[in-house]
């Protein structure tokens, strides 16, 4: 039993399993809404529509951070706007969207 709590001795290790624990019952409740609301995509489709506000930015010297948050929020105003006034699912809303973005930051960056 003493290898297993030797290592909490240390005040960075109680630091970190308290964290560990936070982040645990964090991503374990926001899992699950997510898969409960069908929204399961959504988050790998955010983070590749982010690129075309990365490439904005790293074409304008701006915040490689602001940049993809501005995009990020963009997209998923317009993945809920088609969603509701287009007759698609939500999935199909997310995979056309975050495409088209993926497909813009490509583009800028090859033209620059």
């Amino acid at each position: 039993m003493d290898v297993l709590l030797a290592p909490f001795q240390y005040d960075f290790m109680q630091r970190a399993f308290v964290a560990a624990l936070v982040v645990g019952g964090l991503c374990s409740t926001m899992g699950t809404y997510v898969v409960l609301r069908k929204l399961s995509f959504i988050g790998d489709g955010l983070a590749h529509a982010s690129f075309a506000g990365i490439v904005v930015a790293y074409l304008r010297n701006f915040s490689y951070y602001i940049g993809a948050g501005v995009v990020a929020v963009l997209t998923a105003l317009a993945i809920g706007f088609v969603y509701r006034r287009g007759n698609v699912s939500l999935d199909t809303a997310i995979g056309v969207l975050f495409t088209g973005m993926f497909a813009l930051g490509v583009f800028l960056m090859s033209r620059s």
